[in-house]
């Protein structure tokens, strides 16, 4: 069996959206946007604050661990997106 690994957030903590993120109903632009954990109600899913929202209108929602990355961990995440994709395209 394959080892999960899973971005883990506390209450606190600064996120934005991670750089591989893709929602089907919204065409994210990926720019920064900035929330914090307010709270963590299930395993791996987090109440998000956001300080500018993704959404309109939108200021606190609920999102999977996986589709979040830590502010200071986002230029190295966004790298890896661009790697991944390149590695698609050829």
């Amino acid at each position: 069996m394959a080892n999960v690994y899973r971005r883990t957030f506390v209450v606190g903590d600064l996120v934005t959206i991670s750089p591989d993120f893709r929602n089907s109903v919204l065409d994210f632009d990926f720019e920064r946007y900035i929330g914090i954990i307010i709270s963590t109600p299930e395993e791996n899913e987090y109440v998000v604050y956001w300080t500018n929202s993704p959404v309109q209108n939108y200021y606190k929602g609920m999102w999977a661990g996986d589709h979040l990355v830590k502010i200071e961990e986002y230029s190295t995440e966004k790298e890896k997106a661009q790697k991944n994709l390149r590695g698609i395209e050829l």
